[in-house]
């Protein structure tokens, strides 16, 4: 943060209180807050499902320590995750790019980048 956006203006006037000169600066920032809260009450749900199964003795500790998924579960998983992340930026109105392709792209960036050097 630069010095000058670390001195929060709250306009309250309107429909949506503002604490950055900039729009796009409040909107980024409404969206990562509400996603740290989404993300909040997911790791507490979880934590609480996990202490609940220790509780009832359906698992241990140590169950989770080490448990992993298979590997066809991984492939789902991350196949989810894709889609997950697709849906996401459709949804902002950008164009979704899956991490594979983008890897592609940085590495083919980086090739470029070496020949050049």
């Amino acid at each position: 943060m630069t010095n000058k956006d670390q001195h929060f203006i709250l306009d309250t006037r309107g429909d949506r209180p503002t604490f950055f000169e900039n729009s796009e600066t409040d909107a980024v920032m409404t969206a990562l807050l509400e996603t740290m809260s989404q993300l909040w009450a997911t790791r507490n749900q979880v934590r609480m499902l996990e202490q609940l199964l220790i509780d009832k003795s359906f698992i241990t500790r140590e169950d989770l320590d080490v448990f992993d998924f298979n590997a066809t579960q991984k492939i789902k998983d991350y196949q989810s995750m894709q889609d997950f992340f697709t849906d996401a930026f459709r949804a902002m109105g950008a164009s979704g790019q899956s991490v594979d392709s983008k890897q592609r792209e940085v590495d083919e960036e980086n090739g470029s980048n070496k020949k050049r050097d």
